[in-house]
């Protein structure tokens, strides 16, 4: 991973963390391992695109992708209470939102919740917050 690689996932971690501190969740990062807790909780993804030069002579790029963060819930309740958290999640995303992690800018495209799913016994709805970055 490169360092500018590593400054979008900082910049993007930094403002997940200020999330689920606000929002008082308990999140499961991608190779940090735990158990899953028994109730609501985050599982936080980080999916880059590839990387586009913006010309042919350029040593500039287009890195874009999304923080995929997962709202896990039990089966007991509505999908509309659900949406309407993941809807604050959402919310610490606002489109055209620049992130910043040494030098490196990364702009918050904008966020979409998807359907809700069933999974191991537990209720799935996953955000998906578009971001790209020119560097």
């Amino acid at each position: 991973m490169s360092d500018i690689d590593s400054n979008i996932t900082q910049a993007l971690n930094v403002q997940a963390e200020v999330m689920i501190a606000e929002l008082g969740y308990t999140a499961i990062w991608p190779r940090k391992g735990g158990d899953k807790p028994a109730g609501e909780h985050l599982t936080i993804q980080h999916l880059r695109n590839d990387d586009v030069p913006l010309g042919l002579s350029d040593q500039v790029y287009t890195r874009q992708g999304f923080l995929i963060v997962n709202l896990v819930s039990t089966l007991d309740g509505y999908d509309i209470v659900t949406r309407k958290q993941a809807g604050a999640i959402s919310d610490y995303f606002t489109r055209a939102q620049i992130l910043e992690a040494n030098g490196t800018k990364v702009t918050i495209v904008g966020t979409t919740i998807r359907s809700g799913r069933e999974e191991e016994q537990r209720w799935e709805t996953p955000i998906f917050i578009e971001y790209r970055s020119l560097s």
